[in-house]
């Protein structure tokens, strides 16, 4: 086994658990569909911290793109104030087109529609400058992205992962629930213990809150 967190060690490691050297034109395709299970998961179940992502956005017409690696927003602040505009559904920012049609000033909300976030109210004439904190997909493993936070911290969650595509490749029904099972319990872990380093109380010695040491 060579499992490493590399994409080279993971694509080794996945063939010798499968006892296989005729997959390598394959496994890529393995881990590419673990991936996207591994997103749909974490998003399902809530994302946890390292898929939280910023980036700096200019608001220059109603709808804008969201980055390539977007999976969901989360908040957009303006600038200069750092003013916060409120998600909504693209059914609300209808309701508020036809109810005011006149409406004018800052954006106020704002939805994910499509490949896109559209605003309201919306100047023609305007431009502003924000920050957007959205969730961000896994970033995915290449020949020339070769490790990344997931497969160096939890190399049995893309392990097993990749292992459950390869059953219906395989036609190895008998392993499927083996893989999916370790799969899970990997998962499970990984999400719980972020939730505990989201909540755990300060440890820290010899520091009293509100207080000196």
């Amino acid at each position: 086994m060579a499992i490493d967190g590399t994409y080279s060690g993971l694509k080794t490691s996945v063939a010798d658990f499968l006892n296989r050297s005729d997959l390598t034109s394959v496994v890529p395709d393995f881990v590419a569909l673990a991936e996207a299970q591994i997103n749909r998961r974490l998003m399902r179940d809530g994302p946890v911290r390292q898929m939280m992502g910023r980036s700096d956005a200019t608001v220059n017409a109603e709808f804008i793109a969201v980055p390539s690696d977007f999976l969901g927003a989360k908040a957009i602040y303006l600038s200069p104030n750092y003013q916060p505009v409120e998600i909504v559904s693209p059914e609300e920012i209808v309701r508020r087109k036809t109810l005011y049609p006149n409406e004018t000033g800052d954006p106020k909300v704002f939805a994910v529609v499509g490949g896109q976030l559209q605003f309201w109210p919306w100047v023609s004439t305007g431009s502003f400058s924000g920050e957007l904190t959205y969730w961000k997909s896994i970033p995915a493993l290449t020949s020339t992205n070769t490790t990344n936070w997931l497969l160096t911290a939890y190399p049995d969650i893309y392990l097993y992962t990749s292992l459950i595509q390869s059953a219906p490749y395989l036609r190895d029904d008998a392993r499927l629930q083996v893989w999916a099972t370790l799969s899970e319990t990997a998962l499970s872990d990984f999400t719980e213990a972020d939730k505990k380093a989201r909540t755990a109380p300060y440890q820290g010695v010899g520091i009293v809150p509100g207080g000196t040491p």
